[in-house]
């Protein structure tokens, strides 16, 4: 009786969902750690993300991926959307073309849910 207890036990442990970490650090940590293992270009950019977009809107913001020469930008909310969209349109994407030795075409920005 107590070996089939434990069997329904381990059965329920199995089952429960588990506890994911939705946070925007634990994707930026993430995403840091993948550009230090990816090309030089990415490396760039990360460089220039940091030194061209203020902090508070980098806490928020996060460079997700680039294909094509298109920049794609996770951002948390519409605020945050719009703000960067501003930054983009004063010349945020010409600051990072001049800092990196890739191409650079675009910079499209996405509310991450």
């Amino acid at each position: 009786m107590a070996k089939l207890h434990a069997q329904v036990e381990q059965l329920r442990e199995w089952r429960k969902r588990k506890i994911r970490d939705t946070s925007i650090e634990s994707s930026l940590i993430e995403f840091r750690k993948s550009l230090k293992k990816s090309n030089k270009q990415l490396t760039q950019i990360m460089q220039a993300w940091d030194n061209e977009v203020p902090q508070q809107l980098s806490q928020n913001a996060i460079p997700t991926s680039l294909r094509a020469g298109v920049l794609e930008v996770s951002v948390r909310d519409s605020s945050t959307s719009y703000q960067l969209n501003q930054l983009i349109r004063a010349g945020l994407l010409r600051k990072l073309q001049e800092q990196c030795s890739g191409t650079l075409k675009q910079i499209r920005v996405r509310i991450s849910r």
